[in-house]
């Protein structure tokens, strides 16, 4: 693929069907507060943990492999005035060699999960990044129902083992010994304002007539797919859990 995340997501603040709203109520299950700090993980352009510096005034610490992205999130923390609560880092997060345990763990970008090899060696990871009763931030996909129909699959570009069910979700965060404190479910709009940004991006590439112009399109065919498998054979699901 020739097209780069900079292409697909340049109008897009945030890299999953997440609210602002959403964002505010996890924020406050968090029990987010001024003498806290957030490792964000993957945080691309740094619009969540920065909402959650300006309205909650927690301390944020981000890490991105997107040169572009961490440029962005700096930038828009010195213009928000914020830049002495946030800061972001180009590294990639497999790699970081972290001194310190955190009060929040937030994972909120594309497939961070899938970074660490599966969902199970993740909140292992998410683990030993928090202090004891620490609160994880989560965005993970989850499927409805399983089986998974081989052309939903083929559909949305993924295996059935990629994800777990909710029900499977909830159960391996208890076993990994987190505590669920809530969840949130995307609804459609959100899905829609997740989109649209997208689809104008991949438009100005169609409209232009070059090369690239196919590979938009199926940009476009495959995040019509996620959106029309929302609350049909898949959620994407915020979680709150705690740690113990």
């Amino acid at each position: 693929m020739r097209l780069s995340y900079d292409c697909i997501f340049k109008y897009s603040d945030i890299f999953n069907p997440v609210s602002l709203t959403t964002l505010l109520l996890a924020g406050k299950l968090a029990e987010l507060t001024q003498n806290k700090i957030v490792l964000d993980l993957g945080c691309g352009k740094g619009s969540p943990s920065l909402l959650w510096a300006s309205v909650f005034g927690v301390r944020v610490e981000g890490y991105d492999i997107n040169e572009s992205y961490v440029e962005y999130a700096n930038s828009r923390a010195k213009m928000l005035n914020l830049s002495y609560r946030a800061k972001y880092t180009c590294e990639d997060v497999r790699e970081l060699r972290l001194s310190r345990k955190y009060d929040v763990v937030a994972s909120l970008g594309l497939g961070i999960a899938k970074v660490y090899g599966d969902i199970n060696s993740a909140l292992r990871m998410f683990k030993t990044m928090l202090y004891r009763d620490g609160v994880l931030i989560l965005a993970e996909p989850v499927w409805l129902l399983k089986p998974v129909s081989s052309e939903v699959l083929k559909a949305l570009g993924e295996a059935e083992n990629c994800f777990l069910t909710r029900f499977e979700m909830q159960q391996l965060m208890e076993e990994s010994r987190f505590q669920v404190l809530g969840h949130f479910v995307s609804s459609k709009e959100d899905w829609e304002l997740y989109v649209r940004p997208i689809y104008i991006a991949m438009h100005e590439i169609i409209e232009s007539k070059n090369d690239l112009t196919e590979e938009a399109q199926r940009v476009i065919d495959g995040f019509k797919a996620e959106y029309n498998a929302a609350g049909q054979q898949w959620d994407m699901i915020l979680w709150v859990a705690k740690a113990h």
